[in-house]
């Protein structure tokens, strides 16, 4: 594995580490048992999807990253922001995350070659689009695909 594909397979594994780390947060906000038990499933899905780069990198002479880095601080700050204004808003704010997500295993998968692109081609990319479809449907069946608004708070 070359340098540039090294990079390419930790770029991804940085955005599966920080959609695990941004839905563990989420899942402590969220208040509906639907919305939960749909994250704790997309949760699941990137951990896995971690556990498959890890892997893929190691097996390919890499070393892989350990953390999600200032991306993950990124994303658990809007999280936490989000969780201020209620459940339908932290779906929101994670969809948002799942764009950027699919976006980047289209774009990373360009410099990811042999075994490598196939695994990404044929397992992880489409785990990530339908992790995608789980989450947008979930927002537009809850909002009508309108940006929610603040629900109101306890105390």
């Amino acid at each position: 594995m070359d340098a540039v594909e090294l990079e390419s397979m930790n770029n991804l594994l940085k955005g599966e580490i920080s959609a695990v780390e941004s839905y563990g947060k989420a899942l402590e906000k969220v208040k509906t048992a639907k919305y939960a038990e749909l994250l704790q499933q997309a949760r699941d899905s990137h951990a896995e999807r971690v556990h498959r780069l890890r892997s893929a990198i190691v097996e390919s002479g890499g070393e892989p990253i350990e953390t999600s880095g200032m991306w993950g601080g990124f994303a658990k700050l809007v999280t936490d922001a989000a969780a201020a204004m209620g459940d339908n808003a932290i779906v929101a704010a994670l969809e948002e995350g799942e764009d950027v997500g699919s976006n980047e295993y289209e774009w990373k998968m360009l410099n990811i070659h042999g075994d490598n692109r196939a695994l990404v081609r044929d397992e992880l990319w489409p785990k990530q689009k339908a992790t995608h479809k789980l989450i947008s449907q979930l927002v537009h069946e809850n909002t009508a695909g309108v940006a929610p608004a603040p629900e109101p708070r306890d105390g």
